[in-house]
């Protein structure tokens, strides 16, 4: 009797636990960061490109480098950024080419108002 009282506590145990670790597995696969779309090279301005290349090529962290389009104050932005960099938003960049002047009060409220609109890899 005692014996199967053991069986059946760990049949109990196991259903739960791989109950557990399936749910957590399909969480974790579902919560994982997707690319909204593959990328097609004439996507970006050239002068992104570029500054793609020049960022990426020395290393070659292309394939671990994302461009994450972003709406703030009815103006398009370019953040170019690599998972291996610990400099959050240094890369930057308006329509133009030109990075911010975080330094200027215009910027105080850009997390809390930055619209991302899509995020794609860098490179194709």
């Amino acid at each position: 009797m005692y014996l199967q009282l053991i069986k059946l506590a760990k049949t109990k145990t196991m259903k739960r636990l791989l109950l557990f670790v399936g749910v957590f597995l399909i969480l974790g696969n579902l919560s994982c960061d997707k690319k909204d779309e593959e990328t097609n090279p004439d996507q970006f301005p050239g002068w992104l490109q570029s500054k793609i290349t020049e960022l990426t090529s020395p290393q070659n962290l292309c394939e671990i480098t994302d461009i994450t389009i972003i709406e703030y104050n009815g103006e398009t932005y370019y953040h170019v950024y690599c998972g291996l960099w610990s400099c959050m938003y240094c890369q930057l960049f308006d329509e133009k080419g030109n990075r911010p002047n975080w330094e200027t009060n215009v910027w105080n409220d850009f997390h809390a108002k930055q619209k991302v609109i899509k995020t794609v890899p860098a490179c194709p």
